[in-house]
């Protein structure tokens, strides 16, 4: 376990300016069914009468919107700083080469600086340039999207393909969402896989969040990542075993829930009427509301709307 954080940055991970609950959905590992279970937790508290807000902060591979068969809607650019340089200006000084942190500045000849790699637009070579040779353009790394379908409204973000800005498109992506915070009644967040710093950005703000895992030795360990990081941040918790009849052992699950004091809302078997809602796009709660696996999350759901909504 890391040391502890100081207050400060607790505080600030659990700051936000409205009083909309939000709920992260997340976990360790890829492939558990993250999108899965915050689609149909989504599509189920609508059924309930409220006003969501699904948030897809998986940027580099959102799929929020195909499992509901919803298309990308009001796209908005996403631009970083990029530098432009005046030759006639420059001092040859050679300090906004010096002061980018990821060396994409080229002095090939005499006053002429080149922007050969990417550039995440930090502004450090702006903030050193003596002569103000420097002026800001702007590039797009990606986009955001917002689609409304009844209660329901999916915001989604996407990366452009090969950049490495995805933490900048996370963060405007969840500016745009909570600037409309009042108008719903909750907000669920579906994180890319992991415990990185996209991660942490998707769920700033969280009351609670679901961890989804499986139980396999990958599952087990990833979950215990992050449950620890969880941890770090005091955010209250619980555990979501999809899959739950995988060959595996689930007691190992158990053990790692309580080494790390988080309950296990429940568990979901493999179930084929919530792979035939998969293929088709259309939430399980929804195509198949008898069905065990559209029980489960109806279930979740009103315990979410128990606790948060009433």
């Amino acid at each position: 376990m890391s040391a502890p954080l100081r207050p400060e940055i607790i505080r600030s991970f659990h700051d936000r300016p409205f009083s909309t609950p939000v709920i992260g959905v997340t976990g360790g590992k890829g492939g558990v069914g993250k999108t899965t279970v915050a689609v149909n937790l989504a599509a189920a508290l609508v059924d309930l009468g409220h006003r969501v807000a699904l948030v897809d902060c998986d940027v580099d591979a959102p799929n929020g919107a195909i499992l509901l068969s919803l298309p990308l809607k009001e796209p908005v650019s996403v631009n970083v700083t990029q530098p432009i340089f005046d030759a006639a200006k420059c001092t040859d000084c050679n300090a906004c080469v010096e002061a980018c942190r990821l060396h994409s500045l080229f002095r090939p000849r005499e006053k002429t600086i080149l922007l050969m790699g990417e550039c995440n637009g930090c502004e450090a070579c702006f903030l050193v340039c003596p002569a103000e040779a420097i002026s800001r353009g702007d590039r797009s790394v990606g986009t955001t999207y917002k689609t409304v379908s009844g209660k329901l409204t999916v915001f989604t973000g996407a990366l452009h393909p090969g950049l490495e800005e995805s933490a900048l498109v996370v963060t405007a992506l969840k500016k745009r969402a909570f600037d409309e915070a009042e108008q719903f009644d909750i907000i669920l967040v579906d994180t890319s896989p992991g415990t990185h710093c996209n991660v942490i950005e998707a769920l700033k703000g969280s009351d609670s969040v679901i961890a989804v895992t499986e139980p396999t030795p990958l599952g087990r360990h990833d979950l215990d990542r992050i449950l620890s990081l969880l941890e770090m941040f005091e955010v209250k918790r619980s555990i979501f075993i999809n899959r739950a009849d995988l060959p595996g052992n689930i007691q190992e699950i158990k053990k790692t829930a309580d080494l790390h004091e988080t309950l296990i809302e429940t568990g979901l078997r493999l179930d084929d009427q919530l792979l035939k809602s998969y293929v088709r796009g259309i939430p399980v709660v929804q195509l198949y509301p008898q069905s065990l696996a559209a029980m489960t999350f109806t279930n979740v759901a009103g315990n979410i709307s128990r606790e948060y909504l009433q």
